[in-house]
């Protein structure tokens, strides 16, 4: 009994004394380079951190150099450039303090599983993860890195005819990849511009593809991290009921972002001008004057004669009413396939519609076989 009481408090000192809001690149090597990953055939796994790629958020983010060294061999084997997300071990001070802790942890962990069965299932259409682990108390998870720009880059309100088919077909493999997420029963929860890479590297198997990344919120229960404006939802681009409901959440709100960087990614401009600025005034909090706005203010500027039904979409998928949405939307399989039929009777083709129609055949082939 002693020795239990013993260990209990040596353990919560021992995480009080971890707890620190701001560690650098050099503490986190640290944690890394005594923590190292033996595997199952005696080599070691090692990571080497090159430079942090945020500055804020709930958890640190850096690019990295992985590689395998065996049996005390000094050569690197299966070396790879990743990025490595590090769980922040961080909570404000205040009651329950390091049961909080353990939550952000948890949550944690439950990130890293949703992204081994997200690679599981071989959609293509993902940041790919390699996997997480401990570094001493700290969780990570290892992913791909990613030659490119969040999606946000990309945004401009002039766009010509040939490049809107461009966008058209990219816009089409997102929706897809969303919509395979969703067979799988996995809901986003938090898709936005900076949640999506670009990808620019014509060696990638996906260059010139809209990839998903950051599952942080993806079927978590009882999430208590948060955005970086301090809530459990992105302004802008979540849907009005994740205001009201933690839990029980649809992909009726993964739905709603879609629809929001549909419209962003094709005008430049999102569809609730004024949602920011309301948010701000608001003193960073969900308001009733937000959702309202949310509710009657959309600004819904796409107007091209060769994409009709992109318009009407737009509205159906930012539907204020959560069941009325899903009533009126288009399936996002269906949007990424018409999609396709469009621009590719217009007479373009890239590596995006290429991947859907392929797609397409195979799945017709295991229904009519």
């Amino acid at each position: 009994m002693i020795q239990n009481k013993i260990a209990e408090l040596l353990d919560r000192f021992s995480r009080q004394l971890a707890l620190r809001e701001h560690y650098t690149i050099n503490e986190y090597q640290w944690w890394f380079d005594h923590n190292p990953v033996y595997l199952h055939s005696g080599a070691v796994e090692q990571i080497d951190l090159l430079e942090r790629l945020n500055m804020d958020g709930t958890n640190d983010v850096f690019r990295a150099k992985h590689w395998i060294a065996r049996g005390g061999d000094a050569s690197h084997y299966a070396e790879r450039e990743i990025v490595v997300k590090i769980c922040k071990y961080w909570v404000p001070p205040g009651k329950n303090r390091l049961h909080r802790l353990n939550m952000i942890t948890s949550s944690f962990q439950d990130e890293i599983r949703i992204n081994n069965l997200i690679r599981a299932t071989n959609i293509e259409g993902v940041v790919q993860s390699f996997g997480g682990g401990l570094a001493g108390r700290l969780p990570y998870l290892k992913m791909e890195f990613i030659k490119g720009c969040s999606l946000d880059k990309t945004f401009k309100q002039s766009i010509d005819d040939d490049e809107m088919i461009v966008r058209i077909a990219r816009i089409a493999y997102l929706a897809n990849t969303i919509s395979q997420l969703h067979y799988y029963q996995v809901v986003h929860k938090d898709l936005k511009p900076k949640n999506l890479m670009f990808c620019q590297d014509p060696e990638h198997l996906n260059n010139h593809k809209i990839l998903i990344c950051d599952f942080g919120y993806a079927q978590a229960k009882l999430r208590e991290s948060v955005t970086e404006y301090g809530g459990q939802l992105t302004p802008c681009y979540s849907a009005p009921e994740q205001a009201v409901m933690g839990e029980n959440l649809s992909s009726s709100v993964d739905y709603f972002s879609f629809g929001v960087i549909m419209h962003e990614y094709l005008t430049g401009k999102n569809p609730f001008p004024d949602a920011m600025k309301i948010f701000i005034e608001d003193d960073y909090h969900i308001t009733e004057r937000y959702l309202e706005h949310i509710r009657t203010g959309r600004e819904n500027i796409f107007d091209n004669p060769r994409f009709p039904e992109i318009r009407e979409w737009i509205n159906q998928l930012t539907t204020f009413d959560s069941f009325e949405r899903m009533q009126k939307s288009e399936n996002l399989f269906n949007i990424a396939h018409k999609l396709r039929e469009h621009v590719n009777a217009l007479g373009y083709r890239d590596v995006n519609t290429d991947f859907l129609w392929n797609q397409l055949r195979e799945y017709k082939g295991e229904h009519q076989g």
